[in-house]
């Protein structure tokens, strides 16, 4: 698995596989927050996401209950994107219960709500 930059991971994602989708965040405006100001937004290519996933499932896939997607608004991605994360990761982690991500309050309300349901 490969991680650029500095890694922020939630406390209540203490014992999450953090999976890096995208870098950075995409607003990266919040007078707040500075987390990400040195790294410009990018989503990660879906090859090297879905390869983090695989290495991660051979090494420690039974183990796996709580993934959190990183980096600051990992929900930006599209439905294109998600589904085969989302696909990977319940392949790789038979006792997944739980897959979290951050998301700003702007792509919450842009997503469509048929997109919501198929990611829920």
């Amino acid at each position: 698995m490969s991680y650029a930059g500095t890694v922020y991971r939630p406390p209540s994602e203490a014992n999450s596989f953090l999976l890096q989708a995208t870098i950075g965040c995409s607003w990266n405006h919040c007078t707040y927050c500075a987390m990400y100001r040195d790294k410009p937004f990018q989503v990660r290519p879906l090859a090297e996401t879905l390869e983090d996933i695989a290495t991660a499932g051979r090494s420690f896939g039974d183990r796996v209950r709580k993934v959190f997607v990183m980096d600051g608004d990992a929900l930006t991605m599209g439905l294109e994107l998600w589904e085969p994360i989302l696909q990977s990761l319940k392949d790789a982690f038979p006792n997944l219960r739980r897959v979290s991500c951050y998301a700003t309050a702007l792509n919450l309300l842009a997503k469509p709500q048929e997109e919501l349901r198929r990611l829920w």
